[in-house]
């Protein structure tokens, strides 16, 4: 009797270990929407940094449609299919419900493939394009009959144990998978609704989402341990087709979600008008140039210094061959990478509908373009500072830097003076900058420091500032980007065309 009551503690923890990866899953989930970062920006540690979103900015980054969540989401629903696939090989002489668990994972690896909201208004390849009225039709016959097909197999995968459902639930229980099928059903669902007032919106949707797959493989893992047992050659064989075959699905529903979102970073500013996104790709400008056909390329970041881009020669080649009018920052080493002239002009340029729709870039998106959108919406939209700081956090996924302020501080009061007295948030600013000085703040505060590359939003008291992390830039150096490098005024020409 003691023997038996010493080892139940481990048998049931042996039973119970795919819900116990399961609630620590959720502990990422709960970290990231109640830890607020809260480190101090060192070029300009006595500014104050205040959080103006209702949740930590990292979770609404987290939450944007093919960002951090979708992505695990296509790691789990891949190995779902591969699993599933496993199934139907080892139980090929009697497939009982392997079909239809694989039909499930297809169009769950679909689903989370193709994020949506798009950003720019493209209808995108999910089944939200279904009701969608810019989606071609082709598209959407397509998706349906995908949809379609997925019910017959899972239907005709249950339809198999007609008469005896008693057994196949006795199965199910057996192999552990009941419980976990039905936890997945009901996570999945609830991808569907958002809830009331909760922020960020999508936040719990998604992870909901990310686990009622994530329920789904350990059901499928449970099921996997009821089927034959091949020799061990054959077993390393399928173990390594298997991975190679998940490689393969991330990789393709990576690609998938790129095309979603060529560019990236890419955001509306105003629909049909003005787009911002980090420094662009050839491809990327391929796919969204075919999409919105932009007359207009404003590049905010300083290229004629060491930290230009490898990727402007494609970019200027690419404005040239499709008649894009390019405006770049005319800024030099040791210079104020963003004087007034400037911006007067690219906002008077974002005015002009001639000039629409317009791509406002940087390298990353995420410390000029924001601070320039912020500015755009405040001088010229007329929106109130606290939306508009609000909205830089989301997208950043980080509070502002300290710079920013102070670029606020200088020039907001210069080109909106009445709406900035009246703007109860422009004093908060203020405060927040007490003691410092303002004149030859740029966008970004030093044009001697790193390019804003961007970085995945990070969380905690000791994170380290977008500013001081290292440049993601690919390190792939073109001979033209060196022929740029080495002769400014090969993008001097272009400033100026």
């Amino acid at each position: 009797m003691p023997a038996n009551n010493a080892t139940s503690p481990l048998r049931f923890g042996f039973r119970a270990w795919p819900w116990l990866v399961l609630f620590l899953a959720v502990v990422p989930a709960i970290w990231h929407v109640v830890d607020f970062p809260d480190d101090i920006d060192p070029e300009f540690p006595r500014v104050a940094r205040p959080t103006m979103s209702r949740r930590p900015p990292p979770a609404y980054r987290l939450a944007e449609p093919g960002d951090t969540i979708d992505r695990v989401a296509i790691y789990f629903s891949s190995a779902a299919v591969m699993l599933s696939i496993a199934g139907c090989v080892l139980e090929r002489k009697n497939l009982g419900l392997w079909p239809g668990m694989l039909a499930l994972a297809l169009a769950a690896y679909w689903y989370a493939a193709t994020p949506g909201p798009t950003f720019d208004g493209w209808h995108g390849w999910g089944p939200r394009a279904i009701l969608e009225p810019a989606s071609p039709m082709v598209l959407k016959l397509l998706l349906i009959g995908g949809m379609c097909a997925v019910v017959v197999v899972v239907m005709a995968s249950i339809a198999a144990y007609r008469g005896r459902f008693s057994s196949l639930l006795n199965l199910l229980r057996e192999r552990r998978a009941f419980g976990l099928l039905l936890f997945a059903i009901v996570l999945v669902v609830l991808r569907q609704f958002e809830i009331p007032g909760v922020e960020p919106l999508g936040y719990w949707p998604r992870w909901s989402y990310t686990l009622g797959i994530l329920a789904f493989d350990l059901a499928l893992v449970g099921m996997l341990t009821g089927a034959p047992r091949p020799a061990f050659s054959r077993r390393a064989l399928l173990a390594t087709g298997g991975a190679a075959g998940w490689f393969a699905l991330v990789v393709g529903g990576i690609w998938i979600t790129w095309y979603h979102r060529p560019l990236n970073r890419l955001k509306t500013v105003e629909s049909g008008k003005i787009y911002m996104s980090a420094m662009p790709t050839k491809e990327g400008l391929e796919v969204a140039q075919a999409r919105h056909h932009f007359k207009t390329i404003i590049n905010l970041f300083p290229e004629n210094t060491r930290l230009r881009s490898p990727r402007l020669p494609d970019e200027l080649k690419f404005a040239k061959d499709h008649g894009i009018r390019y405006i770049g920052n005319p800024a030099r080493e040791n210079e104020d990478d963003e004087s007034s002239a400037f911006l007067d002009s690219t906002l008077k340029i974002a005015q002009d509908p001639d000039a629409w729709p317009i791509l406002v870039h940087c390298h990353g998106c995420m410390d000029r373009t924001p601070a320039w959108m912020g500015i755009y919406r405040f001088v010229v939209q007329g929106r109130p500072l606290d939306e508009i700081l609000t909205e830089i956090e989301r997208h950043r996924g980080y509070r502002p830097k300290a710079s920013v302020t102070l670029l606020y501080n200088r020039v907001l009061p210069a080109l909106a003076p009445e709406h900035y007295r009246l703007d109860p948030t422009a004093n908060l600013l203020k405060r927040c900058a007490e003691g410092i000085s303002l004149p030859g703040t740029s966008m970004t505060g030093s044009s001697k420091g790193a390019p804003n590359s961007e970085a995945p939003a990070r969380v905690g008291a000791k994170s380290v500032p977008h500013a001081h992390l290292p440049n993601l830039t690919a390190p792939r150096r073109s001979l033209e980007y060196h022929k740029t490098l080495r002769d400014p005024q090969t993008y001097e020409s272009a400033i100026s065309s």
